[in-house]
């Protein structure tokens, strides 16, 4: 079934947004690679909400499960989870591994921006 998008979105789950965006964005693109009982995972998931909330037009969260998309995580590097990867214009400009403090996510996303 072919989910519908729209560019206006912040948010974004799994393959299919995420190849959607990669076609149609010129934005930011922040992938956040998560894993079945991962709890930092979960602690992660509310801080970047809040920074994608700070920053509206600008970028794209993209939240990608590395269990239900083992390829996509090969491809990008990903070996633990939580990862989160920046993209723009399908380049890697980034990547953030493990939990870290909310500023240094601010200060990535904004110097990415």
């Amino acid at each position: 079934m072919q989910e519908t998008f729209s560019i206006d979105q912040t948010f974004f789950t799994g393959k299919e947004a995420f190849d959607w965006l990669m076609q149609k964005s010129d934005q930011l693109i922040i992938v956040k690679f998560v894993a079945p009982y991962c709890p930092s995972c979960e602690t992660l998931k509310p801080v970047l909400h809040q920074i994608a909330e700070e920053n509206p037009g600008k970028l794209h969260l993209v939240e990608l499960d590395m269990s239900e998309e083992p390829e996509l995580a090969i491809d990008y590097g990903v070996r633990s989870a939580p990862t989160v990867v920046l993209l723009k214009q399908q380049q890697t400009l980034t990547r953030i591994v493990g939990l870290k403090p909310k500023k240094q996510y601010a200060d990535t996303i904004q110097s990415a921006l």
